[in-house]
């Protein structure tokens, strides 16, 4: 029981940080949106997409393996270590591919999206957050999940209010203003973060480790994940560059709006992967036998996400409304948008076989399945349908993804998922969301959603129970705090 409001404790406090995350980014959307144009949205989205995948590639796997690896041992020494060997290659990797790239773009020896100028910020961009994400999986793992929330708020608050200020005030292009922006936010929250974790940042006072930092098994564990993060990139990414392909940055910039009221409303899933894996890694280390943790978990974070995916569809009408008439398009583009945090979501739960077990490289046939459905998908339904094709396209794929890693993690640890009923449930996820793609909002998309929220509430009712009770602990744990104090 002690356990359970621990973790809720921890659910909260993120929560509180994620859902500050989504008050800003449901006000700071819209207002981008009618500042700037498509097509300049479009090209910050290309930006904010090249930093992302160079985040992914650069971290080397080595901020997934100060995950698994952070509960070998207590002592401040063996976590200074940790700590400096998972960060300072990918930093130094950041600063060398951005000059090399620099120096080939100024020279024309390539030619990219963006000029010189630009890999110079992107470079200084993916430097902040790499540093960011080290900070933020520092503070998932020693459960400071109060900070974590702060620093989360931090980065939307500051982005707004020098993308406001910029905007409003200077002459500037729009793009470089969104860009310096996320800039200057990632760095003061980069900054932030290691001032108050300092006592982990402080590699000169690092004594000897005793072994107990096996560098080989550290380095076996985390390189497959660059082949995985560089395919995973390419999964990610394939639907906009078909978009810039096919069609223009305007429907990028719609397309990529569309993905932001996805992530805005995704409270669930930043919450919940922020702090699943370390819990559950910690449960393993402890006791490798019990799979209690992991049903309960998957059964919980099922009903969920589910029940936000489909609340997300029926309303979104009414959320596209406040974007502006010439992002109008996104709430076609919306509704299969939805399976990429729902089963990246519900897969943090089955793949943690592949994460015990240290079978990093069997992720790669995971994205890589889940990487040519997406590209054969674009390559047929852009052509013809667009952002409405991406989007499709995208939500199969992640259908795949979830399948793929739960089988293979199945191989190496098995749990009994009882998957009848979320395939059921999937069915029903996709025969609304292509219903809600291609017809306008009427009374059959909420006969639709009526139907679906009840069968998901009848399907997933044992995690119903499970939730009221866990709430009902939480609250009286609350009631009796303020009695004692």
């Amino acid at each position: 029981m002690k356990k359970n409001l621990s973790f809720l404790k921890s659910f909260t406090h993120v929560g509180i940080g994620t859902i500050g995350s989504m008050v800003i980014g449901f006000i700071t959307t819209p207002i981008v949106t009618n500042l700037v144009n498509p097509d300049i949205y479009g090209k910050y989205s290309i930006f904010t997409l090249y930093a992302s995948i160079s985040l992914m590639v650069l971290c080397l796997g080595l901020d997934q393996a100060l995950i698994r690896f952070y509960y070998r041992d207590d002592s401040l020494d063996y976590k200074r270590s940790l700590l400096k060997e998972c960060i300072f290659y990918p930093l130094i990797l950041t600063v060398v591919f951005g000059i090399i790239i620099f120096l080939l773009s100024f020279y024309q020896i390539i030619h990219l999206d963006f000029g010189p100028t630009f890999i110079l910020l992107l470079t200084a961009c993916v430097f902040f957050e790499i540093i960011n994400r080290i900070d933020l999986i520092l503070l998932r793992v020693s459960y400071q999940t109060s900070f974590y929330a702060v620093l989360q708020v931090s980065y939307k608050a500051l982005f707004l209010c020098f993308a406001l200020v910029g905007c409003f005030f200077s002459n500037f292009d729009k793009l470089y203003i969104l860009v310096f922006s996320s800039l200057i936010a990632y760095f003061f929250v980069a900054i932030s973060g290691v001032l108050f974790q300092k006592s982990l940042w402080n590699f000169g006072r690092i004594k000897k480790c005793n072994g107990l930092l096996n560098k080989k098994e550290l380095y076996s564990y985390s390189l497959p994940f660059i082949l995985i993060m560089g395919i995973t990139s390419l999964f990610q990414a394939i639907d906009k560059l078909s978009l810039k392909h096919y069609c223009s940055y305007d429907e990028v910039g719609i397309y990529s709006c569309a993905i932001n009221l996805v992530h805005i409303f995704a409270i669930a899933q930043t919450t919940f992967n922020a702090l699943w894996m370390p819990i559950a890694t910690e449960h393993y280390e402890k006791d490798p036998h019990d799979k209690s943790l992991y049903l309960k978990g998957n059964r919980i974070i099922c009903l969920i996400m589910f029940f936000i995916g489909f609340s997300l569809i029926f309303s979104k009408e009414l959320i596209v409304l406040i974007l502006g008439e010439k992002y109008r398009a996104a709430s076609y583009i919306l509704p299969f948008l939805i399976f990429m945090p729902i089963m990246y979501t519900i897969s943090e739960t089955t793949v943690i076989g592949l994460v015990f077990k240290k079978k990093s490289n069997i992720q790669i046939i995971v994205v890589t399945l889940a990487c040519l459905t997406n590209i054969i998908g674009n390559i047929i339904l852009v052509p013809l349908y667009a952002g409405k094709g991406a989007a499709i396209s995208t939500g199969i794929s992640y259908i795949v993804f979830f399948f793929a890693r739960t089988y293979f993690a199945g191989r190496y640890y098995y749990v009994n998922w009882h998957l009848t009923r979320f395939v059921i449930i999937t069915a029903l996820a996709v025969a609304y969301s292509l219903y809600s793609t291609f017809f306008q909002y009427n009374i059959f998309s909420v006969i639709g959603y009526i139907i679906a929220v009840v069968l998901l509430f009848v399907l997933y009712h044992d995690a119903v129970k499970e939730i009221l009770f866990l709430s009902k602990n939480v609250l009286n744990s609350i009631k009796n705090r303020f009695c004692f104090s």
